[in-house]
């Protein structure tokens, strides 16, 4: 007589029932379940406390897929829900959180950056899409508050460099030589809108991209 111990011994026939042979779906479980009564020893019957045990662990991974199934469900209604709101941003003007800069033949875009306390050094780096220093602005004592900081376009070598987009970083120190936090801001004109590993993103009219939950304030273009 054939003999089927346990579900485990099973798995090897019906392993053709999951992409990856290791899970199992409901209708594969019913026939391994099955199996086993049907070719389980007379002599040795399945222990009734550990069948109830694989029943039990069965409903509650069933359960939890099904709690995916639903998580997922919910995040992607709530990822097209931001993605249609998102849309009504094209064509406005938007403040937002970031630190990159468009530079063109005609123009390079500026930044805006805030000092909670006063600076005794400052200095913006200019960042490539590399992310290597092509030149270093001395900014000298600066008092807390709002600014703007236009870029030139150029190298260290003073070379007028690519057009394309690039980064500004600031760093300040106090009197005491202690570093001091400072935070930019860009702005530019949505153009199209996307989302990125689950990220909403404004595309910006000259390539820029900022996040949609970094937007400080929006500028109607009727206004």
């Amino acid at each position: 007589m054939t003999t089927i111990s346990s579900l485990a011994s099973a798995t090897s026939s019906s392993s053709t029932t999951s992409s990856s042979g290791t899970t199992l779906d409901s209708d594969a479980f019913l026939q391994l379940l099955i199996a086993e009564l049907q070719n389980q020893d007379p002599t040795n019957p399945a222990d009734n406390t550990e069948m109830i045990n694989q029943i039990a662990s069965f409903s509650t991974v069933e359960q939890l897929s099904a709690l995916n199934d639903t998580a997922t469900s919910i995040y992607d209604s709530l990822t097209a829900m931001s993605l249609n709101s998102a849309v009504s941003f094209i064509g406005q003007s938007v403040l937002a959180e970031g630190d990159d800069i468009s530079k063109t033949d005609d123009a390079t875009t500026v930044v805006s950056f805030t000092l909670e306390s006063d600076a005794e050094t400052l200095t913006a780096h200019v960042y490539d899409s590399d992310g290597t220093i092509i030149n270093s602005v001395s900014l000298g004592a600066t008092d807390s508050g709002t600014y703007t900081f236009s870029w030139d376009g150029t190298n260290y070598t003073g070379t007028e460099v690519s057009n394309g987009t690039y980064s500004v970083v600031f760093e300040a120190y106090d009197e005491d030589g202690d570093s001091l936090e400072v935070s930019t801001m860009v702005a530019g004109t949505v153009s199209g809108v996307s989302v990125e590993d689950g990220t909403t993103v404004l595309t910006l009219s000259d390539g820029r991209t900022v996040n949609l939950e970094d937007v400080y304030s929006v500028v109607s273009s009727d206004a």
